[in-house]
């Protein structure tokens, strides 16, 4: 024991109030490294009724809980309780120097907070809230620091931290003093944290993030040149972005542009694990900000906007979160047709690209021959895989852009990725080979006639884990099937294994859509298998390949038709649309021209099920060819 603390403890045992205050003091001013045993003096000097030893005990407690073990003999009931109660003093040296102690005491220390509980943060926000009524913000300072060590990692406080209104309370002061930011920066950073601990539990509670508040964290936002309060009004802002209010007004108030000026400031400064995760918070909140239609359309400004021109910008950088937030980014302008056209047709100004622009379409050589050719292998960054595809599958969905994309070079470029395992990566490219072959003849036959093209389409229906990737193979090979306009690819593709079954599957789908273009292409396969055209043989399977309309009939039972299609019957039948239902009909007429088939269905009850789609009003004008059908199935 030193030599201070066995003078404590021995003026405490004596109960000597002028050796404990002068003990006390000493302490103060030499013996902050003191090691506690226990607790039993400071329990002791607590019950004393002395006014200076009250106000040196504060004051060595502060001093000496900032010890983890000390702050572990400091955690019991009396002498926390002790010292809340000391916040009901007048004296604002005592209370300063209480609040010191207490925050000192609950750093990582839960129970210590524990203890302090709902009724000592009442307190607590109770004297935060009178600060107008103070000369000076000291007190103000020193309980934002106490709230932020007790409201950390501990979600009950932070709930009624919220029903205590600490919203209204921190809005408040954050504007008494943001005129005076730079002489209370501190004060700031404090205030900013317990709205950050506080913030994810809003909504539970009730509590809105106001409109005020919103513009008062991006005035501070704008004026901050303190990276920490800066990162505290970026962590703000972000985790409320997601609302479409608060978006427009962010867009409003020119947070992306800012958030761009940020990021070229430091982004030679991203070294670590921690400044990378603020500079993707940061990406992140331009893209999720560009998802609302309003700023979409303000922020591209008809191609003119400075966000627009900031993201094209990026479509050259080396980093792969700037490159892929450029792109997501121009993914999201691109939702709007007229944008996409714009984008593809017009080109860029000279000065966003930093290069001669020879052609009007210079924008998707950068995307798709400079970007797309160089991340389209398995050692790329997968984020940057995913936007670019993302991106692609945006700016080809207008009829214009798709022949300017493909004679870019865009089937080339994305095919390599063909062999890639991330099948996040994997959806977003069926859905760009989809988009772009919609009215591409051309584009789908070299697709379709690729046997190793459906053999991957096959092995990634059966073999993944990925819903949307199983819902997106079967509904490309549809496309494929219906835009490639030739029957040559049809045997290649009834050769390979799985490609009838996946095509039978989707017409069990639950989406309409789905069941439509899985008749419809299936009927498309039975006329290229078994067509006899004598002015062009080339274009049918007969002749030579006599024989594959029925293998594709063998196919058909193989793949459970009757099952799936007595399934979708039933189920979705009275829901279907007359297009749908004449497609369904149609496939049937055909299918019934092969005995095995007609008793495979009947052995499946089809024809019990189409009575019943008798009862759709859509189907009312197709009665009679519905009951020929029925009574060709079933008498058999």
């Amino acid at each position: 024991m030193s030599a201070l603390l066995n003078d404590l403890t021995k003026a405490v045992e004596a109960n000597n109030e002028e050796s404990i205050l002068e003990s006390l003091t000493c302490v103060i001013a030499q013996g902050t490294d003191i090691e506690l045993e226990n607790n039993k003096i400071l329990k002791q000097i607590i019950t004393l009724k002395n006014d200076k030893i009250t106000q040196a005990f504060v004051e060595v407690a502060a001093e000496w809980s900032k010890h983890e073990h000390n702050r572990m003999v400091f955690t019991d009931k009396d002498i926390i309780e002790y010292l809340l109660s000391l916040l009901d003093k007048s004296e604002e040296s005592l209370v300063v120097g209480t609040i010191r102690a207490l925050g000192n005491i609950c750093y990582e220390n839960d129970e210590a907070r524990k203890i302090i509980n709902k009724g000592g943060l009442s307190k607590v926000i109770s004297l935060l809230e009178e600060d107008d009524k103070r000369k000076n913000n000291l007190l103000t300072l020193k309980v934002t620091g106490f709230l932020v060590n007790l409201l950390m990692s501990n979600d009950e406080l932070q709930k009624a931290a919220l029903n205590l209104n600490i919203m209204d309370v921190i809005e408040k002061i954050l504007n008494k003093y943001i005129k005076t930011f730079n002489e209370n920066q501190m004060l700031f950073a404090f205030l900013l944290t317990v709205l950050n601990h506080v913030i994810d539990f809003i909504e539970d509670q009730n509590v809105p993030f106001t409109e005020s508040l919103c513009c008062t964290i991006v005035d501070i936002f704008k004026m901050s040149s303190t990276p920490e309060i800066s990162v505290l009004c970026l962590e703000i802002l972000h985790g409320q972005s997601d609302k479409d209010d608060i978006k427009t007004l962010l867009a409003k108030k020119g947070v992306c542009e800012l958030v761009f000026e940020l990021i070229e400031k430091y982004r030679n400064q991203v070294n670590d694990e921690e400044s990378r995760s603020v500079l993707k918070m940061a990406c992140d909140m331009i893209v999720i900000i560009l998802t609302g239609d309003d700023c979409m359309y303000l922020l591209y400004n008809n191609g003119n906007g400075k966000v627009y021109e900031n993201m094209v910008t990026w479509l050259d950088s080396d980093d792969p979160d700037l490159l892929s937030t450029g792109v997501l980014a121009i993914g999201n302008f691109a939702r709007k047709d007229t944008h996409c056209i714009q984008m593809v047709q017009h080109g860029i100004s000279e000065k966003l690209i930093g290069k001669n622009i020879k052609t009007n379409h210079e924008i998707f050589d950068i995307i798709i021959l400079a970007l797309i050719s160089k991340h389209n292998t398995s050692d790329s960054d997968i984020k940057v895989q995913h936007a670019l595809l993302s991106t692609l599958k945006n700016l080809v969905i207008p009829q214009q852009n798709k022949p300017i994309v493909l004679e870019q070079g865009l089937i080339d470029a994305i095919y390599p990725m063909i062999n890639l395992e991330q099948y996040l990566v994997i959806f977003k490219l069926l859905g760009t080979f989809r988009m772009v072959i919609d009215g591409q003849e051309k584009a789908a036959l070299d697709l379709i006639s690729r046997k190793d093209f459906l053999e991957k389409l096959m092995y990634w229906c059966y073999n993944s884990d990925h819903l949307g990737v199983r819902g997106e193979v079967p509904r490309l090979l549809s496309w494929l099937i219906k835009h490639c306009h030739s029957f040559k690819p049809f045997k290649t593709l009834i050769q390979t294994k799985d490609s009838v079954k996946c095509l039978v599957e989707m017409s069990s789908s639950n989406h309409g859509v789905m069941q439509n273009e899985s008749f419809y292409a299936l009927n498309l396969l039975i006329i290229g298998c078994g067509v006899s055209n004598e002015n062009d043989s080339s274009n049918g399977l007969n002749g030579e390949h006599g024989n594959d309309d029925g293998v594709l009939f063998e196919q058909f039972i193989s793949a459970e038709i009757g099952k799936n299609l007595n399934f979708v019957v039933n189920k979705y039948g009275d829901k279907m649309d007359k297009h749908t239902i004449e497609n369904l009909l149609t496939l049937l007429e055909q299918l019934v021209n092969s005995p095995p088939v007609v008793q495979h269905l009947k052995s499946n009850s089809v024809g019990e099920a189409l009575e019943k789609l008798s009862s759709n009003p859509n189907a009312q004008s197709l009665n009679e060819k519905l009951n020929h059908l029925v009574g060709q199935i079933n008498k058999s």
